[in-house]
């Protein structure tokens, strides 16, 4: 992980959180391939699809999207823009940082309470091939939002105890050069 020592959570529950969640992810994104694979050989080398693949990856895919959110979230690189933070000091920017943490969490649980009772209803539902209760499917999201207030708010606590923000970037130019150098 790029950035600072400590917003890598390299130790602890953090970094054994952080760990499972890229294995998970990079596990949906192997299953994805795989049943799709799958899905094209069974199709049209033996001309006999498989009725549940699609909806298998499509599964997969809604999993991998929420789960790589969150893991997104705690290495600090969802995009942003630093129009306004750029222009203040390293307290403001503390400031500022603390603020939108806690609109992220205040947001993401905001939604994870919001969706709770919808997902718990739609578990009765299953889905059509797999039979899988739509509660999995909907849970992703469930899942991804409480993981994304954790970090977020992880994020917040580094940030105070450091005493200055945790992702204060360099600055980078339209042509995505850092200090007269490239990004890449």
């Amino acid at each position: 992980m790029k950035g600072d020592p400590d917003r890598q959570a390299s130790g602890g529950w953090m970094g054994w959180l952080l760990s499972l969640e890229r294995l998970a992810a990079a596990g949906m994104l192997v299953t994805i391939l795989g049943t799709m694979g799958a899905q094209v050989i069974a199709r049209y080398v033996f001309h006999q699809p498989i009725s549940w693949s699609e909806e298998w990856a499509r599964f997969a895919l809604i999993w991998l999207a929420f789960l790589a959110a969150a893991f997104v979230m705690a290495e600090g690189r969802h995009i942003a823009v630093d129009v306004v933070s750029s222009r203040f000091a390293a307290r403001g920017k503390l400031r500022l940082e603390c603020i939108s943490s806690g609109i992220v969490v205040g947001a993401c649980l905001l939604l994870l309470a919001g969706g709770f009772r919808f997902v718990w209803h739609v578990g009765l539902v299953a889905s059509p091939a797999l039979e899988i209760p739509m509660s999995w499917w909907y849970g992703a999201a469930s899942v991804g939002l409480g993981l994304m207030a954790l970090h977020s708010t992880h994020s917040t606590v580094a940030a105070f105890r450091r005493g200055r923000p945790v992702w204060d970037m360099p600055p980078v130019d339209e042509e995505g050069r850092v200090d007269g150098g490239d990004v890449s």
